[in-house]
Parts: structure tokens; sequence; C-alpha cells
């Protein structure tokens, strides 16, 4: 999975999965660009990852809400490390809060995050894509998304709008040498604080029999990405230990 002489765009790169996506895309030769709403501190200990694999990185800040935000993380990363062709969009809001409580102001903030503020982005980074005739873009989106759980609806149909429109800008795009994906993880194990009820019965109900890692995850962003994928448009690659959670056993994200 060579990915040398490109660069690339994680969000929420930061902590947990989205650090690991950017220090593993640099590792196979990338040059990384790392965001975050605001956790200044993990951006730099990424980019410091990122650039003790042999790659340049370079760090901005930005709320994916804001469209002037997206704007700027863009050009940004864009004046530091080049035109970027590859994009990893895996920055999320996820409230849990049931649906009769939902109020407009926290449904705007999820669909202005999760699902405009995704779709702004990846405007701004076609436009590189279009000039260098190439480009991969990968969208996490989450199992629980194709199954549901209570609290989440608002969360949930925001993913499910970038599955419509990573199908659509796959086909939209193809014929200009651009690429576009969905991953959807299942149960992976990351910095929580402490583990959920019905956190062993989710790992018994998964035909592997335990969670995933972090790198599993990144691994497969990275082929995602590079031309050992050339061929793999408009899919969504689920990685999730051969099965979806069944809705009496569903873990949070």
């Amino acid at each position: 999975m060579d990915l040398e002489g490109r660069t690339a765009l994680v969000t929420g790169s930061s902590r947990n999965i989205g650090q690991t996506i950017a220090t593993t895309m640099a590792e196979a030769g990338a040059d990384v660009g790392v965001t975050s709403h605001s956790n200044e501190d993990g951006c730099e200990e990424t980019a410091r990852e990122v650039e003790a694999a042999g790659s340049e990185a370079a760090v901005v800040l930005g709320d994916l809400g804001k469209p002037d935000d997206v704007e700027v993380i863009v050009e940004g990363i864009r004046d530091e490390l080049g035109p970027i062709d590859i994009l990893v969009n895996n920055a999320t809001v996820r409230p849990m809060t049931p649906f009769f409580e939902v109020e407009p102001a926290e449904l705007d903030q999820v669909l202005d995050v999760n699902l405009k503020g995704q779709f702004l982005l990846t405007q701004h980074v076609i436009e590189d894509m279009l000039e260098v005739d190439h480009g991969s873009i990968v969208n996490l989106i989450g199992a629980m998304v194709f199954l549901g759980r209570t609290g989440k609806a608002h969360s949930y149909g925001s993913k499910m709008g970038i599955v419509g429109y990573v199908r659509q800008l796959a086909s939209e795009f193809g014929p200009k040498g651009i690429r576009v994906n969905g991953l959807s993880p299942g149960l992976i194990d990351t910095d929580r604080e402490e583990t959920f009820a019905g956190h062993e019965q989710v790992i018994q109900a998964t035909p592997l029999q335990r969670m995933g890692t972090k790198r599993e995850i990144a691994d497969v962003c990275c082929f995602l990405a590079s031309d050992r994928a050339s061929f793999i448009t408009g899919q969504v690659i689920h990685a999730n230990g051969g099965s979806y959670p069944t809705p009496n056993v569903i873990p949070p994200e």
C-alpha cells in the first residue's frame, strides 16, 4: 500500500481511529494534514508521529460545522503540503438524545458537522483532485448506522446520507480518476474510559470473538486510498469481525 508522494487530509485525527489512520498513512509514505475541532495537543502529537514516520505534517484546527472553517482547513493544509489527493472524512459528532428530545439546535449541529461540513470539505478537496487527475476519498460511517440505535436518530440519519453521496460522487467523478468509498467499522478497541453494559455479549456475538483494533481499520483505509484498490469505488466496506451487531446487543460508537 504505497502512498509515496501523496498528500492526505484526515479529519478528526487528534485521537483514536483518526490518529491511527494518519500515522499509518505516513508510514506508507503520505504527507498528512491533521485536523480537529479544538484538540490542539492531540493534533500536535499526531503530527509528531507522522514526522517520526518520515513524512511531512501540517496541523490546522477548525469546526466542520462552520463553512468558513472548512475553507481554512483545506487552504491551510494545501499551503503547507500541496494539493490534497487523499481525503479521509473521519470526524463526527454523535450525541445520545432520545428522538422526541432532539431540539432543532442539536439537529442542526449534527447535520452541519456530519453531513454539510463533510460535503463542503469534499467539494474543496475534489478541486485539488481534479487538478492532478486522481484522488481517493474514504468516508468513515460506522456499523450501527445500518442497524440503528435508540437515541441516535439524528446522528445515524446524517451518516446514512453519506452513503448516498458516496455512490453519487463515485459515479460523477469516476471518469475523472477520483474514487469514493465508505468504511464502516464494527466494535473497535478505542480509548474508552470504561466498557458498557453488554460489552462481552457484543464480542461473543462477533464471529471473530474480539473487538477490532484501530490499526486494522487504518489498514483498510490505507488500502482504499492506495492504488491497490484502483477498481473499487462507490462501495461501503464493512470491517466488523464478520457480522452486524444484533438488535439486542448494541454497542455505542
